[in-house]
């Protein structure tokens, strides 16, 4: 499958610009801009866009752009605030800013909207109740979706959405993770994730000290965290570019390697493999020889998805389908487990979670506001229908497409 006439011509553009190795020149009209930058501030590339390409920015977008940076650099100011309240529960941060040790990119340039943090099991509920006391909220109606952290807590602020992406008044989320990955739900199994933890280590970020994965962990993590997404369909783009990043920033630093190698078990060194190879194939990084003999070693049914299907995540928002569906099919031995991803996937049991009005405290939601949530919820329950029923022919076609070249 071609990018090329898969998505509109603008995303197609900003997609072509942030390439590692070949950065195509972003030519647009003001109207096609303004697409872009949507599509960029839903896929996070808004800053990343910023700092790869300014020149090909007319001044206008460049104003644009300057204000989001702006706004984005004092919110980190407090996020950072945010973490250093937090460090006395003694959880290891994950992504976000800490992502920026490995990838290279100035703190600031990372939009970042929550904070997750990992902690055993033993140490979560306890860090929950820390944090109701502080007058922080779970989102209840997420308390039996599948996951690895425990339903987000927020502060109900009164904040409502108002179109912007970088609005300094967007209310923090914290996650607290209990488990790195959910092997029950996905299917497949990642030994050693459990390890991680014994090998955290202190990293000072952007002047704030915090318990974080060790290095190769932290690149695991991404490339899970980047899969389980995929495997889900709702894949952020940003996600992709940022191991793009790290895996070209690593790729010829042998001590590296040799450690992730070392400490990662096969299976799970394979599971990241997945993830490597749809870095390369979107952002053209480079991956070093270690990790490119571990995506040469995927299955062939898994590069065989990947030569016919590898936009398929990135063209889904504009045209509906469940390509990964057999990507991960391709992953799994049995047919049991096969057949129980297909069904979840296509035929889903569980309602969306809420959409609307999240951050209002019950007294400020009257009968016309509670009256507009339902209207909300139910415009939204009725596209998430239509895409599920826009992507069944397509994916049914695609599974066909993919079986028959896949096989010997």
């Amino acid at each position: 499958m071609s990018l090329s006439g898969a998505i509109p011509p603008w995303a197609s553009a900003v997609v072509a610009a942030l390439h590692l190795r070949d950065p195509r020149p972003l030519r647009l009209s003001d109207a096609d801009w303004f697409s872009a930058l949507d599509f960029c501030d839903r896929a996070r590339l808004t800053l990343t866009l910023r700092g790869r390409a300014p020149d090909s920015m007319p001044a206008w977008v460049q104003e644009r752009t300057a204000r989001n940076a702006a706004n984005n650099a004092l919110r980190l100011r407090g996020l950072l605030d945010l973490y250093r309240s937090l460090a006395h529960f003694q959880f290891v941060a994950l992504k976000g800013v800490t992502q920026t040790v490995l990838t290279g990119a100035p703190p600031e340039s990372r939009v970042q909207y929550d904070i997750d943090l990992y902690g055993p099991p033993e140490s979560v509920l306890a860090a929950r109740d820390r944090l109701l006391a502080r007058g922080y909220e779970p989102l209840a109606e997420l308390k039996e979706f599948p996951t690895d952290h425990l339903p987000a807590l927020i502060r109900k602020t009164g904040w409502e959405w108002r179109g912007d992406f970088f609005d300094l008044e967007i209310p923090t989320a914290i996650e607290l993770h209990f488990r790195l990955w959910d092997a029950r739900s996905e299917r497949l199994e990642a030994p050693g994730v459990d390890g991680f933890w014994s090998r955290r280590v202190t990293r000072q970020i952007a002047g704030a000290g915090m318990l974080t994965l060790h290095p190769a962990d932290a690149l695991a993590f991404t490339a899970l965290h980047l899969l389980r997404h995929l495997l889900r369909g709702n894949l952020t783009p940003f996600h992709v570019y940022e191991l793009a990043l790290m895996l070209d920033r690593q790729a010829a630093d042998d001590n590296f390697w040799s450690a992730w190698q070392r400490l990662h078990s096969e299976p799970l060194r394979r599971l990241q493999a997945v993830s490597f190879q749809l870095a390369r194939e979107w952002f053209g990084c480079e991956a070093g020889p270690t990790a490119q003999e571990e995506i040469d070693r995927l299955p062939a049914a898994t590069r065989s998805w990947f030569e016919t299907f590898r936009w398929s995540p990135l063209t889904a928002p504009f045209r509906s389908n469940k390509h990964e569906i057999w990507l991960h099919w391709s992953l799994l031995d049995s047919a049991a487990a096969r057949w129980s991803v297909a069904r979840h996937r296509l035929f889903p049991a569980r309602l969306p979670g809420p959409v609307d009005a999240v951050y209002l405290p019950a007294s400020r939601i009257g009968w016309r506001r509670r009256a507009l949530k339902r209207v909300r919820y139910c415009g939204y329950l009725l596209s998430r229908a239509w895409h599920h029923a826009a992507a069944l022919p397509r994916t049914a076609a695609a599974g066909a497409l993919w079986w028959m070249r896949s096989r010997p």
